[in-house]
Order: structure tokens, then sequence, then C-alpha cells
């Protein structure tokens, strides 16, 4: 019988303006002939809400994201698009989606306002993966979910924020995210 031994690469390519993809060598089992790697999509600050996370040079900036409301409850943030059909190959399937806050991004809101879920879907999908929000360094299994495992990678993505007005306190409350990090794991 022949012995069979898989290898995986993970390769990290930082997104940012100004920033050359970085590559990151790592074995990692996998469960097929096919490697898998990884994509981090950096969600900064910017003004022009439209701006997807992707070009053909491989840079990407996406907006803060925010939530007003002027009633209390559940509060879903404008959101915003990660475009990976020009980063990611064609016919690339997701192992996984980690997303979360790094602990030096600012994040402001109102005293009776929590942040609580990203919402994850992509284009032309009817259901949407939900990940905890939270702020950290180190994302653990927590910050990241399977729920895509499988489907195409190379598609548009929609993250947008979940919070929570428990109380009016100015009249508009809510919340804003001046920066989290998107991780497409595909093979």
């Amino acid at each position: 019988m022949k012995k069979l031994i898989y290898t995986g690469l993970t390769a990290a390519m930082v997104l940012s303006i100004g920033m050359p993809a970085t590559l990151a060598s790592d074995y990692i089992p996998t469960t097929d002939d096919y490697k898998v790697k990884s994509i981090e999509v950096p969600i900064e600050d910017v003004l022009d809400t439209s701006l997807y996370a992707t070009n053909p040079t491989n840079t990407s900036i996406l907006s803060k994201d925010f939530a007003t409301s002027k009633t209390t409850g559940k509060v879903l943030s404008i959101g915003q698009y990660v475009d990976l059909t020009k980063v990611i190959p064609a016919k690339s399937k997701v192992v996984s989606i980690t997303i979360y806050c790094p602990t030096d991004t600012r994040v402001t809101q109102s005293q009776f306002t929590t942040i609580d879920n990203y919402l994850i879907s992509y284009d032309g999908s009817p259901s949407s993966a939900t990940v905890k929000f939270q702020k950290t360094d180190s994302p653990t299994s927590t910050s990241k979910t399977t729920f895509f495992k499988d489907t195409d990678a190379n598609v548009k993505w929609f993250v947008q924020l979940e919070g929570t007005i428990l109380k009016q306190q100015t009249g508009m409350d809510g919340f804003t995210v001046f920066g989290s990090k998107m991780i497409i794991e595909y093979k």
C-alpha cells in the first residue's frame, strides 16, 4: 500500500495601500491534493464607502463601518463589500473565514449600545454567517466560521456589523468601528 504525505502552504497576503503581498509558509495537513492558502483583508478607515477590498495590484482599503438609530433594539451597520474576484483564483473554495477587530482599532459607541456580531454573506446568497464581534490581536475559533466551506471563494463578500441599542442616550445612538481584519482561507 502506498503511503501518502499531504502538505499545505499558507500564503497570507496583506492587502493594504503601499504594502506588497507577503508570503508565509507553514505545513498544514489537508484531506485532499489541494493546498490551503489564505488572504488577509484589512478593513480600514477611508472616506468613500463604495471602495472594494481589492484591485488588480492586490492592494485594498475598506471604509470604517457604523450604525445609528433613533430607536432601541437591534441595529445593522451600512456594511461593505470585500471583492476578491481578482485576488483569489477562479474555482477556489472556502475553507474558513476569520474576522475580528484588532485591539489598536478605534471603536466608538454610545453608553448603552453594544456591538454584537459580524454578519458575512456573499453576492447572491440568501443567508449569512454570524461571527461574534471581538476586539483582539489573537483571534480564536470564536472569530472563525466554516459556514461557507466548499463554496466559491473568489466572490464579492458583504460584511455588516450587528449591534443592540439598549437605551437612547442622545436621541441618535449607535457605534462606529474604524477597522477590522478579515482572513479568507481557501483551497
